[in-house]
């Protein structure tokens, strides 16, 4: 009799193991979610998943105010709707002169030039257009401390105009088959 006892104590213990492990599982009722695998339906969980563009765009307003701040200059700038659209205007029109739009030199075309001055000479929010700056990515703080050297007027505005206080950045995605390996993206940040 002893023996039927200790084997059913043995198997009654066994069973609540195995339960316990199958409510459970393996890493016990408090261990974290694993992260998602490529091409999980939940966006956002794995971690090979790159930056969203808001994130990139928001990135690049922070490095500015950073470099403004580095250079002495404490007026922060907000992001602004209106700021961006303008923007993205002006990086279809950088893209454009890259990808020959505007002829060999868009410096020299009259049709660039009053294009570039159609968005600039508008006002946000009451506001004129206070610096410009291109790039053919997403600006670092490293080239946006590089455009404080630029001897035009637009990019150095961007970091030490005490003026501005709106900011956006418009980014344009080239989409002709030609040329978008070498030209991929256009990102513009205009100040007002």
């Amino acid at each position: 009799m002893k023996l039927w006892k200790r084997w059913t104590a043995a198997a009654l213990a066994a069973a609540m193991a195995l339960l316990l492990l199958a409510a459970c599982g393996p890493s016990g009722p408090s261990a974290p979610d694993a992260p998602d695998k490529p091409g999980s339906s939940e966006t956002g969980k794995d971690p090979t998943d790159k930056k969203t563009e808001a994130q990139k765009v928001a990135a690049v307003v922070e490095a500015l105010n950073t470099v403004r701040k580095n250079n002495g200059n404490n007026t922060p700038l907000t992001m602004d709707a209106e700021v961006c659209a303008m923007a993205e205007k002006m990086a279809k029109l950088q893209l454009d002169s890259l990808l020959g739009v505007y002829g060999s030199d868009p410096m020299t075309s009259k049709q660039y030039s009053k294009d570039w001055n159609d968005i600039s000479k508008l006002t946000v929010k009451g506001k004129k257009l206070v610096g410009v700056g291109g790039y053919g990515a997403y600006p670092t703080e490293s080239d946006i401390r590089d455009w404080v050297k630029d001897t035009r007027k637009w990019k150095p505005a961007l970091v030490t105009s005490t003026e501005a206080t709106l900011v956006g950045v418009g980014v344009v995605h080239n989409t002709d088959l030609a040329t978008k390996d070498r030209y991929p993206i256009m990102v513009v940040v205009m100040t007002y």
